[in-house]
């Protein structure tokens, strides 16, 4: 496992080529170093990770139903199907757990790439994916690609466990707060699929649009839902208890899915974390109105996530 350390004045990022995951992330508090995500005492732990930590997820990020994709109706894709007959992120062994080529790396950037083969887990390629964190000052900005030589599906994310309070200290991940600009919501089914169409957040449990402590928002504790921007925000901002540490997640995916560590399990603790992972959507390619994260051959697929951190 080979790692790269990103710093500026204000933090610094720890990146590894297996997975293209972030290790640690610690920032500048009072004059000492926080460590805000989640993170194994081994490195080797890794290897067995089953929570996708700090690891970019895909090639597509979320689940899709059944592992089915209508790309066109002469041509059906049969991905891996890794959670009962779900595909998430990518399948079994995806993308988090390849080793990734470091192909440019500095103090301050470090750009991974991987390529993965036609068909592998199901998706028509050969597919050309990259990743690369730009650290400048107090913002960590990571840059996704995909380029597949046959049609498929893609649209990759990023999957760390925030917690502003330190993730040794003694404060929990709920004991943070939350706000977004999220007009919508999916409310998901027992597979954790959407139930379409999406609600309105307004007078629901799913409403941040003021900022709320995840310990008194209803059902916060088992909260794992895609949360949609109808507008040109798209971004969430996490708080520390003392609302002294503030991350906020921008990007030009149109969602978010918000996941507040309810399956997480030894060595962790339940909620100890949360995740916010941009992205197009659970099942998005086999929404009939409007589809996301079909790939055509040839066609360079880009995002860009922004992590910007300040302190109050």
């Amino acid at each position: 496992m080979k790692i790269i350390e990103l710093k500026s004045d204000a933090m610094r990022v720890t990146i590894s080529d297996f997975g293209a995951r972030i290790l640690d992330w610690q920032v500048q508090v009072n004059g000492s170093y926080r460590s805000i995500v989640l993170k194994y005492n081994n490195e080797e732990d890794y290897l067995s990770d089953q929570f996708y930590l700090g690891a970019i997820v895909g090639p597509f990020a979320n689940r899709i139903k059944d592992g089915r994709v209508d790309i066109r109706e002469s041509q059906v894709l049969h991905l891996d199907r890794n959670e009962g007959l779900n595909h998430l992120h990518g399948g079994e062994n995806a993308i988090d757990k390849q080793v990734w080529q470091i192909t440019r790396c500095s103090q301050s950037a470090v750009r991974l790439e991987l390529v993965i083969q036609d068909m592998w887990n199901g998706y028509p390629g050969a597919l050309e994916l990259t990743a690369e964190y730009t650290l400048e000052n107090n913002r960590l900005r990571l840059h996704v690609s995909a380029l597949s030589e046959k049609d498929t599906v893609a649209g990759m994310s990023a999957h760390s466990y925030f917690n502003l309070n330190g993730v040794n200290s003694h404060r929990g991940g709920l004991e943070q707060w939350l706000t977004t600009c999220a007009t919508h919501v999916n409310i998901n089914d027992s597979n954790g699929l959407p139930i379409r169409p999406p609600q309105s957040v307004k007078h629901t449990q799913y409403d941040y649009s003021k900022r709320y402590l995840l310990t008194q928002q209803k059902g916060s504790e088992v909260l794992d839902n895609n949360f949609i921007f109808s507008n040109s925000c798209s971004k969430a901002i996490l708080e520390s208890f003392d609302r002294y540490l503030k991350l906020e997640v921008s990007s030009d995916y149109p969602a978010m899915q918000l996941y507040t560590g309810g399956h997480l399990s030894e060595p962790f603790c339940k909620n100890q974390s949360v995740c916010i992972e941009p992205q197009f959507g659970p099942d998005m390619p086999n929404c009939k109105n409007h589809p996301l994260g079909l790939l055509p051959a040839n066609t360079l697929q880009q995002h860009i996530i922004d992590y910007t951190i300040t302190t109050e």
